[in-house]
């Protein structure tokens, strides 16, 4: 059962401890926009202080439409060069490269190691306009690919099962595409490469580099592959990802059967979860109806446990992840932790120490900014479906929820499934791969959705 949950619980994006330096959520500075009680109307409030009565010209979208296609062979080839080179969180430094020389080429003002390997790429636009962000992820998981494609991954051990090789290719080609518009844009577009994040390290480091202070960007776009049907965007109006807390527990059991312990224990605290994770792309879909109709993932729980008892002498025996959709249920998961544990050890005559080492808060969206952001990518010629999310999703982390607390940011779900072409598979398994058609909506959608910003915060 252990083995099995562990499993699931590696499909999410979730980084191993061995590969996570834990640091004090008081490191960070202070939220100061998220913890405006009137947050939303703030936000529309900003849009409208910026807003003419404008919307973006179908011309726009379809030129962005047309360049889009334009970029296809070179867009599916950077990818596959990302791919087949993919990094570990802090250990970017190709990918950072690349990324800094195409932003070069395009004439875009760069800024290097941002935060580690973070890079930031400036668009200055022809008019006055807002300051607008788009944030890229660049690195990948300690999981051995399983494909025989012609472009998987080279490094042993290690490959993009999470899509960021996607993020930065479109990114990318949405930086190209708004490149060549530049006469049309207001205001400049700042893109943010960013490191670290299956660590849940990146935001944290590029914010406390004084990211933000710098630029002051009014509004944050980013964008995930997801197994959405290819063709397909979600959108979340609000709540869009869980918040996580990670727990170590060490166990005091003299004589006794310590790994029956760590095992029962896992089993125990994993059946707290209210929910189970989805499989594959058919299971996600189900999932995804539940986020449009609000079935009730809005208060969802997902814990899984996996035991620390390889290591000689380990400071912890068991290492666990609750994933919460509502934070304010915190408190009381913690008791029920507790008391599920306080069970497990009166059995074994043991005792136990418990910390939690590591918070990440749940991923909101500004729903003023889906609203503003949404029709233009309904008008989108490669978009088939943009589907309104009322629940989070409840088995995924990001640490763009610290960028979230402090600009308005809208966080979209990128479809890259497609059954008849075989890609079914969920995010972190080592099968895991895209239809590469989503490259081209993914740059449309990015493309547009800043461009429509800027013309209408100008």
């Amino acid at each position: 059962m252990l083995k099995e949950r562990r499993k699931q619980h590696e499909i999410y994006p979730y980084y191993t401890r061995a590969h996570r330096a834990v640091q004090p959520s008081s490191a960070m500075p202070p939220c100061t926009l998220r913890d405006c009680p009137d947050y939303d109307a703030l936000v529309l409030a900003l849009a409208r202080s910026r807003m003419a009565p404008v919307t973006t010209p179908q011309a726009s979208l379809a030129t962005i439409g047309d360049g889009a296609i334009a970029l296809t062979d070179a867009l599916v080839a950077l990818r596959r060069d990302l791919h087949m080179h993919p990094e570990l969180s802090g250990d970017e430094r190709r990918t950072a490269g690349l990324v800094a020389s195409r932003l070069r080429q395009l004439g875009l003002e760069v800024e290097e190691h941002v935060g580690g390997y973070g890079v930031v790429g400036v668009l200055q636009g022809a008019h006055p306009g807002p300051t607008l962000a788009y944030r890229a992820d660049m690195d990948a998981l300690p999981i051995q690919e399983i494909s025989d494609r012609p472009y998987a991954s080279l490094s042993l051990g290690v490959s993009h099962a999470c899509g960021h090789d996607a993020h930065v290719t479109v990114a990318l080609g949405a930086a190209e595409l708004l490149a060549g518009l530049r006469s049309d844009l207001h205001g400049r577009v700042v893109f943010i490469f960013q490191p670290a994040e299956e660590s849940l390290d990146g935001a944290r480091v590029m914010i406390e580099a004084g990211l933000l202070e710098r630029y002051q960007p009014a509004a944050m776009l980013a964008l995930h592959v997801s197994p959405l049907q290819v063709g397909t965007v979600g959108i979340a109006e609000d709540r869009c990802l869980a918040g996580m807390e990670e727990f170590h527990v060490r166990f005091y059991t003299p004589g006794g059967d310590l790994e029956a312990l760590v095992g029962e224990a896992a089993t125990a605290l994993q059946a707290l979860s209210t929910h189970e994770g989805p499989q594959d792309a058919a299971q996600f879909e189900a999932l995804a109806q539940q986020m449009e109709t609000g079935s009730g993932l809005d208060r969802a729980v997902f814990v899984s446990c996996w035991s620390n008892l390889e290591e000689q002498a380990p400071a912890y025996h068991l290492l666990g992840l609750a994933s919460l959709t509502d934070f304010d249920q915190r408190p009381a998961l913690q008791c029920q932790i507790r008391r599920t544990l306080d069970r497990v050890v009166d059995r074994y005559d043991a005792t136990y120490d418990l910390a939690v080492t590591f918070v990440n808060p749940p991923l909101r969206n500004a729903s003023a900014l889906v609203a503003e952001i949404r029709p233009a990518l309904e008008r989108l010629p490669g978009v088939d479906r943009v589907r309104l999310f009322h629940d989070p999703y409840p088995f995924s982390h990001e640490d763009l929820a610290l960028f979230a607390a402090r600009v308005p940011t809208a966080f979209v779900w990128l479809g890259t499934a497609n059954a008849r072409r075989g890609f079914t598979s969920m995010l972190h398994t080592p099968d895991f791969d895209i239809d590469e058609d989503a490259l081209v909506i993914g740059t449309q959608v990015a493309a547009a959705a800043l461009l429509h910003l800027s013309e209408a915060w100008r």
